[in-house]
């Protein structure tokens, strides 16, 4: 054999270790992009589930919030008199079923501020919402109120 021959069998060689090498890291690479798509998903559910999570709160909360508001209504429809304890009862069950729905509120709002949800997924469904509520108890959301990410969140999504 001479010099040439053994040239041209070590780059034919060399060419064919180089194929196997790139087709070896073609399919690793191409496994490690499949992980990845996979843990992409598995985070999207998790987020959703997080989500869903922090929503059923805040409409439990909700719900118990009205019906102390619906019960104060009636009962101060219903009796000429009304007891003065039943009043400072309801009272206090209003303002700590109120507190806890704006904290389940504002728990959301801080998952859409700092990116953990998808905003744009939630803010046709909780634009008019965050507005109507800081309408409604606007002495709850003063410039002391603690409730700053839904602040925040409505004064981005009604200044777009």
């Amino acid at each position: 054999m001479t010099a040439d021959w053994v040239n041209a069998i070590g780059e034919v060689s060399g060419a064919f270790f180089t194929a196997c090498a790139f087709f070896v890291a073609w399919y690793q690479l191409s496994k490690i992009n499949k992980s990845i798509k996979i843990a992409a998903d598995e985070n999207k559910v998790n987020s959703l589930q997080v989500v869903l999570a922090i929503e059923t709160q805040m409409n439990e909360r909700k719900v118990q919030f009205d019906t102390i508001a619906t019960d104060i209504r009636r009962m101060s429809e219903s009796t000429a008199t009304v007891n003065e304890n039943n009043v400072a009862i309801l009272t206090d069950s209003f303002n700590s079923a109120k507190e806890n729905y704006f904290n389940a509120l504002d728990r959301l709002c801080f998952c859409i501020n700092k990116g953990y949800i998808n905003e744009r997924d939630w803010k046709i469904e909780y634009r008019n919402m965050l507005m109507n509520t800081i309408k409604s108890y606007e002495s709850d959301f003063l410039e002391a109120s603690p409730y700053r990410h839904i602040k925040d969140l409505n004064r981005k999504w009604q200044s777009e």
